[in-house]
């Protein structure tokens, strides 16, 4: 059985939780995040660990970062889904360059902190895939916010 590829930027972080639940719901998960140790603690934490392709990679090594993204797409098939938590346009678009060049079709979540809520960043997409940015909110705690 065929299974869709998904690649999680900062999966074993801030989209851990997403990295799990894609996984769980039967996608493999290619997972890109700088510190081994958290990539063992999510493969311990997913009900199904064969599904999580660890890759660990700072996602600013663009030539790298080219090579573990085409060596997971010859394993695994072309990306159907990228979950992203980049805050390096330039590594976003290099990433969505290489995504689009191996997929007919795919969506982008460019996930984002509340701060870049009035940014205009201007994120160009191919046609071939389909771009939601999500804005995470904020808590006030005394007088900050996070």
């Amino acid at each position: 059985m065929n299974r869709e590829h998904v690649l999680v930027i900062g999966g074993t972080g801030m989209l851990k939780e997403a990295s799990l639940w894609f996984s769980e719901h039967g996608y493999i998960v290619s997972v890109i995040g700088r510190t081994p140790r958290k990539h063992e603690s999510l493969a311990a934490e997913a009900a199904n660990p064969e599904f999580i392709n660890s890759l660990t990679q700072d996602y600013t090594n663009h030539s790298s970062l080219e090579r573990q993204l085409i060596r997971a797409m010859e394993k695994y098939g072309p990306f159907s889904i990228v979950v992203s938590w980049v805050s390096s346009l330039p590594s976003l678009e290099f990433i969505i360059k290489i995504v689009s060049e191996h997929s007919s079709g795919w969506k982008l979540y460019q996930v984002k902190g509340s701060k870049r809520y009035f940014e205009d960043d201007v994120l160009q997409v191919p046609p071939n895939c389909k771009h939601r940015s999500i804005y995470l909110g904020f808590v006030i705690e005394g007088n900050t916010s996070r």
